[in-house]
């Protein structure tokens, strides 16, 4: 049993059944901000849930884009 628990991620278990909502940026903005395709689901679904949590100033979000694209790997 603890290794069926161990063996998945725990904060994307934490996230079951919550919905993160829809990204404050579109991936054509994200491109255009020099986020590499490949990291730009990810970014989104990190804005998503951030914008669900507290409110985001817009001019603050492409900043706050390169940031969390910089934290991926």
């Amino acid at each position: 049993m603890s290794q069926w628990i161990w063996s998945h991620d725990p904060l994307a278990v934490s996230r079951l059944g919550n919905d993160p909502g829809k990204s404050p940026l579109d991936s054509g903005a994200l491109l255009a901000l020099g986020i590499p395709a490949r990291k730009v689901p990810r970014v989104q679904a990190e804005l998503a849930r951030l914008s669900a949590r507290t409110p985001l100033d817009p001019a603050a979000l492409p900043e706050l884009a390169r940031q969390i694209a910089r934290q991926l790997c």
